[in-house]
């Protein structure tokens, strides 16, 4: 799909050059794992992914004038609330299908007088000029009071699971994702329902001024357009990447790279030095990723080049035929030099002569005389 936006190290005036498979898997996988759906092909999910876990409970609602936008609370979510959708996979759970189409937020609400609910739309979604779409959502409605939907902690104030099959029944689906000006917006509730229950004036924020909408930390309008000759087919929100599709390499990132910048000489070339490659500052959650045991199928880049410390060599560990440190006397006693002192070396102390015998004195004494020091005395009486 043709949309513009800037990406960490790259700035493209177009979506085949700015946004691609690549890019994503470069900016996703330090946080998840890559898993391959029977049903959408090669999908993302987060570490923070965990029975009971909802892509939506942490972040916060902000209008913009492109309409209500969803700001996530993760490191990584630039990408996932933006571009494509998540949706719930049988084998997997919560995971998000790549897509190429920039959006505040790819949801449907639905609207009551007391409750509004929010759900990322199916994968198979499409949005024109003229709104069109299937199914619009295939999971659980997120729920807040009317009054929290600006609450900034919006996990503090969901409404359980086990109501919201009442709640769902007092509601409507709102479906206000459309393209203006080239630009994909999503309207979703009334805004001053949402001010008379919360006690607040709202003012319309330029989206250009919102933080971590994009993966790179500066953009334009224009970054965001959609080309129109798309909007004659309508915008798909996911396009699904197949599992033949081989994984990028870094040689060919450094390439499509490259193709960038020659294509765009107004780009300026990332300087050395200067990393331009997300970095983890800190987990998420409790739950560090790639260090939890990667599924079947998954990519651990961290992995690579780890290895054990080197043994210490054979060599330094001692011999049986070295002396013992701390010898005892009886066995130093018994213990007969076998090889002359090395030259410059001071001789080692005499033994001491037992009681009634002579100390040795010249070479070396026979082993007889040793054996037998009595005999000696005997023959002099």
């Amino acid at each position: 799909m043709a949309v513009a936006v800037c990406l960490t190290g790259l700035i493209s005036p177009s979506a085949q050059a700015g946004v691609s498979f690549g890019l994503f898997y470069d900016n996703l996988s330090p946080y998840g794992s890559w898993q391959v759906s029977a049903r959408y092909g090669r999908v993302w999910q987060p570490a923070e992914e965990t029975e009971g876990w909802n892509p939506y409970y942490d972040g916060h609602w902000v209008y913009t004038d492109v309409g209500w936008t969803w700001i996530s609370d993760y490191e990584w979510g630039a990408i996932p609330y933006h571009y494509g959708t998540w949706t719930l996979d049988p084998a997997f759970g919560w995971v998000w299908v790549p897509g190429t189409v920039w959006a505040p937020a790819w949801v449907v609400f639905r609207t009551g007088p007391d409750y509004i609910g929010w759900a990322p739309v199916a994968p198979g979604f499409s949005v024109g000029v003229s709104f069109r779409s299937g199914r619009s959502s295939a999971v659980p409605f997120t729920f807040v009071p009317t009054g929290s939907f600006l609450s900034r902690r919006v996990r503090t104030c969901v409404v359980p699971q086990s109501r919201t099959t009442v709640v769902i029944n007092n509601t409507r689906i709102v479906n206000n994702l459309v393209v203006e000006n080239n630009v994909v917006v999503n309207r979703g509730p009334d805004l001053t329902v949402i001010e008379k229950a919360s006690g607040r004036r709202v003012h319309a924020m330029p989206i250009e001024r919102v933080s971590r909408v994009t993966p790179g930390p500066h953009f334009t309008r224009d970054e965001l357009r959609v080309d129109p000759q798309q909007l004659k087919h309508g915008l798909r929100v996911a396009e699904p990447v197949s599992a033949k599709t081989p994984l990028p390499t870094t040689r060919s990132r450094q390439a499509a790279g490259r193709e960038s910048l020659a294509a765009h000489p107004g780009t300026a070339e990332p300087s050395a030095g200067v990393s331009h490659t997300p970095q983890r500052v800190s987990k998420p959650s409790g739950k560090a990723p790639e260090e939890l045991a990667p599924r079947a199928g998954s990519w651990d880049s961290r992995a690579e080049g780890r290895g054990a410390p080197d043994r210490p060599p054979v060599m330094e560990r001692p011999t049986p035929a070295q002396p013992r440190r701390m010898p005892s006397a009886e066995t130093t006693a018994a213990r007969q030099p076998s090889r002359q002192e090395a030259p410059g070396r001071a001789p080692a102390a005499p033994v001491p002569a037992k009681r009634n015998e002579p100390p040795a004195r010249g070479e070396k004494p026979a082993p007889k005389e040793v054996k037998r020091p009595h005999d000696s005395g005997k023959d002099k009486n």
